[in-house]
């Protein structure tokens, strides 16, 4: 097979004709022919090798960087449309289970059930807890498509993050004896009370209600939930610990991404919407900061990231 000539040296060998075709013309007859051809050739092979160079390394160059370029963009924008098409399957599913719940509640009430107070209480109940689990999940849908595409902005300003936990626990105490539980909660400060971090109040409120949120939903019935906070020069570590279950090393890796369930034990049942974990994952990734698990099997999970401090 015969190698292709680089286009770049054929087009340089063109141009160096002309050129030197153009110069013979200018030049005229002169009084030596040897001579004049002499010129040309010279003027020739110098054109040549000067626009190779330019053409190979300035012009074709670019063209092929340009061109590496453009293959970037497409495999990016190829990358997006399948994250796209991921992330509406996952949205779709999701929702399905809550709206075809509340649609199956309110055809039996319709069908005569309202009649009778017990079931139609009963129903509307279940039709009212479904259709909080589809506001929550919208919600949480929101902000994680917002801190994904980078469109949330961050309200940073310092305040003492061990107020905020106690805020936190205020805000979620009544989830400590529901449906059946005795929870307790224990906050090791190891004196941060007065420790000040530099954060958005705000989401890191909604980072430490989710992990704490998680705690209660997987811990045991009777268990107890364990923050503590520790310290160095630049940064605070906050942990949440329950006396769960526990998770399996090989689901740890993935608990992070959205809709994730390990097994039944973190199924629907528990009322989260799947997005909890993921949205933590997010908030602290904006701040410039990560989370990370700690479990085994029977012995429970914990949670820590980290904040700057002020």
């Amino acid at each position: 097979m015969t190698p292709k000539i680089p286009s770049s040296i054929m087009v340089s060998l063109y141009l160096a004709i002309a050129l030197a075709v153009t110069y013979g013309l200018f030049q005229g007859i002169s009084d030596s022919l040897g001579g004049m051809v002499y010129e040309i050739l010279l003027f020739f092979f110098l054109s040549f090798i000067g626009l190779v160079v330019v053409l190979e390394w300035i012009v074709f160059r670019r063209l092929k960087s340009l061109n590496m370029l453009n293959q970037r963009e497409i495999k990016k924008l190829k990358d997006m449309e399948t994250f796209r098409r991921e992330f509406l399957g996952e949205v779709s599913h999701e929702l399905k289970t809550p709206i075809f719940a509340v649609q199956g509640f309110i055809h039996t009430l319709m069908d005569g059930a309202a009649d009778d107070e017990k079931v139609r209480m009963k129903f509307l109940k279940k039709a009212m807890k479904n259709a909080d689990r589809l506001s929550s999940l919208v919600e949480d849908l929101l902000i994680i498509t917002q801190a994904e595409s980078g469109e949330m902005e961050l309200r940073i300003r310092k305040f003492p993050i061990h107020e905020l936990i106690l805020d936190v626990m205020d805000a979620l105490e009544y989830k400590f004896t529901k449906k059946k539980r005795n929870i307790s909660y224990t906050i090791h400060a190891n004196g941060t009370e007065d420790i000040m971090v530099l954060a958005d109040r705000e989401r890191i409120h909604q980072v430490i209600s989710n992990l704490v949120d998680n705690a209660i939903k997987y811990g045991n019935l009777e268990g107890e939930v364990t923050i503590e906070l520790k310290q160095d020069p630049q940064k605070v570590y906050i942990s949440v610990h329950d006396d769960g279950p526990g998770i399996s090393e090989e689901h740890l890796d993935k608990i992070f991404r959205r809709f994730y369930r390990v097994d039944k034990s973190r199924s629907r049942d528990k009322g989260g919407t799947g997005l909890g974990l993921a949205i933590c994952k997010h908030l602290l990734k904006m701040h410039g900061e990560q989370i990370s698990v700690r479990s085994q099997l029977g012995e429970g999970t914990t949670f820590t990231f980290s904040l700057k401090r002020a």
